[in-house]
């Protein structure tokens, strides 16, 4: 059975603010819990199906609550939610980050501008995936200095010792001495890879950033000279919002359950 907080968010979530508004006005105007009533006039409110598979579900879940508060009270309740989460959407913000051709269409951060902004403000942990490292000098100095301020750094990486070819030197050495005194570092164990049907594994391909669980660098590009000046590249910067937690806590979970083994150099 769900709680009420988790009733009001399957709702909520995702759910246009200003259908959010009309729905607890709809309550706020209602005394009884009259079920039949309430799905009625919520499910009519706004004529969209999946909107109206929702409020199905929030009905059911708001009748089977042990003690289902008043519309009154869900009214409040919603748009107190709806509100919240309006926030802090509002405080989320989107760049796209590139390396490549220039146009006059859209507006585009640098791939190298972004992910050393991202590691120069980092002021608790970073971390950083990637299937391959090379020569990118002004990153690696860059997360260098951040580890010489206090910076916990994590780094995943792709090594030729489980790639099966697909890496043909040593990631992890390319990171420099220093940076790896420096840093946790992880691969993923082969033993650990989903494999087809004729043997073959697979890579760990992502490209990643997170500092302190505040903001997340996406990209196609590697942690490669190339990847930073020449390739054709594209990714997104996000600021704020529950997203850059998550990920880094689905790392943490993979690290803690083994899927991701650190190793010593």
């Amino acid at each position: 059975m769900n709680s009420l907080p988790e009733v009001v968010l399957h709702l909520a979530d995702d759910l246009p603010a200003e259908h959010a508004s009309h729905l607890a006005e709809l309550l706020r105007s209602e005394t009884l819990l009259d079920w039949e009533r309430l799905s009625h006039l919520l499910r009519t409110a706004i004529p969209n199906l999946d909107t109206q598979e929702r409020l199905r579900r929030f009905i059911a879940e708001w009748q089977a609550l042990p003690q289902p508060p008043t519309p009154g009270e869900m009214s409040l309740l919603l748009g107190s939610v709806s509100a919240a989460l309006a926030h802090q959407r509002q405080k989320q913000k989107i760049e796209l980050t590139w390396t490549g051709p220039r146009s006059p269409q859209i507006s585009l951060r640098r791939t190298d501008q972004a992910l050393i902004e991202l590691i120069s403000g980092a002021s608790k942990r970073i971390l950083i995936v990637s299937f391959a490292v090379y020569k990118a000098r002004n990153i690696l100095s860059t997360l260098e200095k951040a580890a010489d301020r206090g910076v916990e750094i994590t780094v995943i990486l792709e090594s030729p010792e489980v790639s099966e070819g697909k890496i043909a030197y040593s990631t992890i050495r390319a990171l420099g001495a220093s940076l790896r005194e420096k840093s946790k570092i992880f691969i993923w164990p082969y033993a650990k890879r989903a494999t087809t049907p004729d043997g073959k594994i697979g890579s760990l391909h992502a490209k990643i950033g997170v500092a302190d669980g505040d903001h997340l660098y996406l990209s196609s590009a590697n942690l490669t000279d190339y990847a930073m000046n020449i390739n054709m590249e594209m990714g997104v910067l996000i600021h704020g919002g529950e997203l850059p937690s998550r990920i880094e806590q689905h790392f943490a979970e993979l690290i803690g359950d083994g899927t991701l083994a650190e190793i010593a150099e």
